[in-house]
């Protein structure tokens, strides 16, 4: 029974795995049409969240069959709350790839390249985060998930200084506004990706201890 019950959540496992990739390459994607002002991969990200949302309702469809049919201890059912909270995560920061998409299609032609070069900073931190969460995910590293979770701080902090100097930038008329504006929106979806990316290791702390921690 515990053989089958393991192989379960393998294959779920397997399906987050797939997920948290198709999500950390949105990311990129996104962003670098943000960079290059490439609306046709700028419409690819948005295509390609359609996807995503297909392989979170099969993972979902899977924890319920497993719930339903594995009678799981309060162990497994912890583990298969984490799993579905972890993947609500995944979805949302699906969701932020395609606001960084769609500002992207919105801004037009306003000109290449970054007028910040830390927004280019900022993504790397937040692809990072988000890769070094997911690996304290599936090896149950807290002291892994403790340090990434800590370094949302720095991402906070790296989007004030954006924002200030943004801000500036309008003020002095540096630059086209509405190109200004759309630079703060992009930093903001990588702020609450990092937020995202957070969560997923105060969730497996969670699921590996019974301790809420907040960072």
């Amino acid at each position: 029974m515990r053989d089958k019950m393991q192989e379960q959540i393998m294959n779920i496992n397997n399906m987050v795995t797939k997920m948290s990739s198709m999500v950390t390459e949105g990311i990129e994607m996104a962003f670098e049409a943000f960079e290059n002002r490439d609306f046709v991969l700028a419409k690819e990200v948005l295509k390609r969240d359609l996807d995503i949302n297909v392989v979170e309702e099969e993972i979902e469809d899977l924890c319920v069959k497993f719930a339903a049919t594995q009678s799981p201890v309060a162990s497994d059912l912890r583990r298969l709350i984490t799993i579905l909270k972890v993947v609500t995560d995944l979805e949302r920061i699906g969701d932020y790839s395609c606001n960084i998409a769609e500002v992207v299609l919105e801004m037009g032609d306003t000109g290449k390249g970054l007028l910040v070069p830390r927004l280019k900073e900022m993504e790397n931190e937040v692809k990072g985060m988000l890769k070094d969460s997911m690996a304290a995910y599936f090896d149950r590293n807290i002291e892994l998930a403790k340090g990434t979770a800590g370094r949302d701080e720095l991402v906070d902090d790296l989007y004030d200084d954006i924002y200030r100097y943004l801000l500036l930038s309008i003020k002095e008329e540096k630059a086209d506004e509405d190109r200004i504006i759309g630079h703060i929106l992009i930093g903001r979806y990588l702020e609450r990706i990092a937020d995202h990316a957070t969560n997923i290791c105060e969730r497996l702390i969670f699921m590996q201890t019974g301790e809420r921690m907040k960072f």
